[in-house]
């Protein structure tokens, strides 16, 4: 599996199945974010967890996706996503995502602005991998996304929504979440290659994915 994270809470996932390779895509944001959304991917799955200019823009994409957009449970092309309700306590829709593929479970917490209900952490259990919002404004901020991850346990987590240059909204920076962990495994990649033999055992890995 290939991860590659193009700025806010967009990830392109690489996923192999046993018949094909699927690629998947959450939150494609408008330009109008100040980041420039790339042109010329080609998906076969899109989702969107929430509403606004950065997760929306779907025609942004080529090869005529299937999109989820609401919570239930789905299969396209042998990838399995669970989209657990999990609304803002600013107000709101929103949606986590647990991505089946390749023996992984991939949790993306959208714009999720709070720590997880009891009720939400049941449905979304077992997570390898946790994408969730560090940068505070709209989404969480480090001090909760920490409490997160003490709720989810995962064993690699890949901080999303956060500041980047260019970029119209005031979010924090994602040093600012790895200080607000203390010591913790940092890993530094413009893309990041995981089959479910590499994961960690014991210590939990942070990737930190650049644009």
């Amino acid at each position: 599996m290939q991860i590659i994270w193009h700025g806010l809470s967009s990830f392109e996932i690489r996923a192999k199945t046993s018949s094909d390779e699927i690629t998947i895509v959450t939150d494609p944001y408008q330009n109008t974010t100040g980041l420039r959304f790339p042109r010329t991917i080609a998906a076969e799955l899109a989702v969107s967890s929430h509403e606004g200019e950065n997760a929306n823009n779907v025609t942004a994409l080529t090869g005529e996706p299937y999109l989820i957009d609401l919570p239930g449970e789905y299969e396209v092309k042998n990838i399995f996503v669970f989209g657990v309700k999990a609304n803002l306590k600013a107000g709101g829709r929103n949606f986590v995502s647990v991505i089946e593929a390749e023996g992984m479970r991939i949790a993306h917490l959208g714009a999720l602005d709070r720590t997880l209900t009891d009720e939400e952490l049941q449905k979304m259990n077992n997570v390898d991998i946790l994408m969730l919002p560090v940068g505070g404004g709209r989404v969480m901020d480090a001090k909760v996304a920490s409490q997160v991850i003490s709720q989810v346990e995962p064993r690699v987590v890949i901080p999303m929504t956060y500041a980047l240059p260019a970029m119209k909204e005031n979010l924090a920076t994602v040093d600012s979440f790895c200080k607000e962990l203390g010591s913790c495994r940092r890993e530094e990649m413009n893309k990041y290659k995981v089959a479910k033999k590499d994961l960690p055992d014991e210590d939990m890995l942070i990737v930190t994915l650049t644009k």
